[in-house]
């Protein structure tokens, strides 16, 4: 269905499961690559496998070697450590950060033309690091967060309004975490706007299982976060990218100073996204709480960044300075 390469960095069950959905689509190739190269082998050939039942002919490639994103058109990236009971996304990414930019660094000259979507956490503040080390323009540089809470939002209303996942929209902007924004006037059912359905409880309710549903579904697993609607949402940026029409989605990019927030802060904002990559973002009228809320979020998230990098800087220095006394 599609002439066009996808690598993914991290071959677990997220990673696993976006290969999957990609040979159903008939994607042309598919890579997994991943540390454990037992792993992204065995994988690729166990999905390449099915491709004799559904009919597709998508060539799947699985090892550790780096050099399978050569010339890639989209870069996934799944890998890194996950989020396990006790921690928050932020406080994984002294690890994870390492992670995206050694990837970052091999990205860049192999697949210098790629358009990269981040989804390993703390999404957002992983997608600038991969920015700013890649070098690529904006529009090819995103993270994935806020397609995935607007399904687990649409689907709290779904439950509380007894109404079909069919005709529910919605939107969720912010950080993909604590300081995630659901925007009240952007959902609706059939158009009808929700809270013409639902109490200001059960919106309540709504808002509070979305902002906690990942560590709902990682507490049941204990080891492990969500794995299957993360994946859809992935693919659906994938799909949208090789649109010849705009597609609207809640996606974290570089803010460049909408809404008033910071310009490189990288944060889930209602976007036009095509097969030239991200076009541009939408300024929607939201209401003052929800822009407040917004900032707040971004706040949070350049907090968070300037920590890292200013311990980054520091431990350098450090190293530099044991080495020169040698």
């Amino acid at each position: 269905m599609y002439s066009t390469k996808v690598s993914i960095f991290g071959a677990g069950g997220t990673g696993g499961e976006i290969a999957e959905l990609l040979v159903e689509r008939g994607y042309e190739e598919v890579s997994l690559i991943d540390v454990q190269r037992d792993m992204a082998e065995g994988k690729a050939l166990d999905i390449v496998q099915s491709g004799a039942m559904i009919g597709s002919d998508t060539r799947v490639l699985g090892g550790s070697d780096a050099a399978l994103a050569t010339g890639a058109d989209v870069v996934v990236i799944t890998a890194g450590i996950g989020r396990k009971p006790g921690l928050n996304r932020e406080d994984l990414i002294a690890t994870n950060a390492l992670v995206m930019q050694q990837i970052s660094r091999s990205i860049s000259v192999l697949a210098p033309n790629a358009t990269v979507i981040v989804l390993t956490n703390p999404a957002d503040i992983l997608a600038r690091i991969v920015f700013e080390e890649t070098g690529f323009p904006s529009n090819r540089v995103m993270a994935q967060g806020g397609i995935l809470d607007s399904a687990r939002l649409s689907h709290q209303i779904s439950r509380l309004a007894g109404v079909s996942h069919k005709q529910i929209h919605s939107m969720v902007l912010g950080g993909h975490g604590d300081h995630m924004v659901p925007v009240r006037q952007l959902a609706s059912v059939n158009g009808v706007p929700a809270l013409n359905l639902l109490s200001e409880e059960d919106w309540a309710d709504a808002v509070e299982r979305t902002r906690f549903g990942g560590g709902e579904i990682m507490e049941k697993f204990k080891t492990h976060g969500a794995a299957v609607t993360p994946a859809y949402a992935v693919v659906a940026m994938i799909d949208a990218l090789h649109s010849p029409v705009s597609q609207i989605w809640p996606i974290s990019v570089r803010s460049g100073g909408a809404y008033g927030l910071p310009e490189d802060v990288f944060i889930g904002l209602p976007v036009r996204i095509s097969r030239v990559g991200i076009e541009d973002v939408l300024e929607l009228p939201i209401d003052a709480a929800e822009r407040e809320a917004l900032k707040r979020s971004a706040a949070s998230m350049q907090a968070t960044y300037e920590t890292w990098k200013n311990t980054t800087a520091r431990d350098s220095f450090n190293r530099a300075s044991r080495v020169q006394s040698r």
